[in-house]
């Protein structure tokens, strides 16, 4: 791990400013040691939320710096660095085995649970390095949310899937839980094909309901960033365009990152595009521009399908 600077003192008329969550709320249960080494620690983590201006300039989005993920010693990303725009759908394309996956599931942690990973540089959320000594690993994961290509609802019924994780987090209690359950089923548009069967199984629902109930499940605990890898990847069309509105409707209260290998997804939904190969950035800019006048040869050959 790097060395670590001294904390500074705080400043008097920053003292009373109320932190980031991510640092101060203790988590309720135990955190163990990752397995795995992390030689970023931030003077904004060190200080605990003193430093509340410099969190306020970098609040929104999400920003990655120097971030290099290794397995056991092999670079899977190298060196990237990104300012994922707030209130935007960011699409991450590139070839198989460029580093999609590897970068969405480092932004909230999702590498902690492999052995043999090594993460350094930054992901900064709300201002904070999330790989820093003072983070609540549990808080991140719930304002960064993810999504993932299959479907994968709990073994519980249709309401607890949603309704479990926001009572555990303090934002639901016993009284006001199904009201939320069923905001959450309105908003991705499954109440009407649930609402008679809460307290059945998850399983009995189609491939594309379960994704949307996997939605609405993340969707309950009121994100500020949501992370798709291949969400629609094994939906039928008339689900995947549902999805997708939902994506572009999301991303006006939240960053929206999604991996995908549908070009023609990603250009219906995006607003940027970071283009990867061989774990490294090519380019990152507006949709537009990646879509139509690429200045990257590779950018070109890969959006013409003569790579990837």
């Amino acid at each position: 791990m790097s060395d670590q600077k001294a904390p500074a003192q705080p400043d008097p008329q920053e003292a009373e400013a109320s932190p980031s969550p991510i640092l101060n709320q203790p988590a309720t249960r135990p955190q163990s040691t990752p397995p795995y080494s992390r030689s970023v620690v931030t003077d904004s983590m060190q200080l605990a939320g003193t430093n509340v201006a410099t969190q306020e300039a970098v609040s929104e989005g999400v920003s990655v710096e120097g971030l290099t993920v290794k397995f056991r010693g092999t670079p899977l990303i190298e060196g990237i660095s990104n300012l994922f725009e707030p209130n935007k759908v960011t699409a991450i394309v590139g070839p198989t085995g460029c580093g999609k996956t590897t970068l969405l599931r480092s932004i909230n942690r999702m590498h902690d649970h492999v052995d043999g990973m090594q993460v350094s540089g930054k992901v900064v959320v709300e201002g904070v390095n999330v790989y820093g000594a003072d983070v609540n690993v549990r808080e991140v994961r719930r304002r960064v949310g993810m999504l993932f290509q299959r479907p994968n609802p709990f073994p519980r019924s249709i309401a607890e899937n949603v309704g479990l994780a926001p009572r555990a987090h303090g934002l639901a209690n016993r009284g006001n839980v199904r009201d939320l359950v069923q905001e959450q089923l309105t908003a991705v548009g499954l109440w009407d094909a649930v609402s008679s069967r809460l307290h059945g199984s998850p399983f009995g629902l189609s491939g594309g309901q379960q994704q949307l109930l996997c939605l609405a499940r993340t969707l309950a605990l009121s994100p500020d960033v949501i992370l798709l890898d291949e969400p629609t990847s094994a939906l039928d069309p008339d689900t995947t365009d549902h999805i997708e509105q939902l994506m572009k409707k999301l991303s006006e209260h939240m960053t929206v990152l999604i991996v995908t290998h549908n070009l023609a997804q990603a250009s219906r939904i995006s607003d940027n595009v970071l283009f990867l190969m061989k774990g490294s950035v090519v380019e990152a800019m507006s949709a537009r521009t990646f879509f139509h006048d690429p200045a990257d040869e590779r950018s070109r050959a890969y959006v013409s399908g003569r790579i990837g």
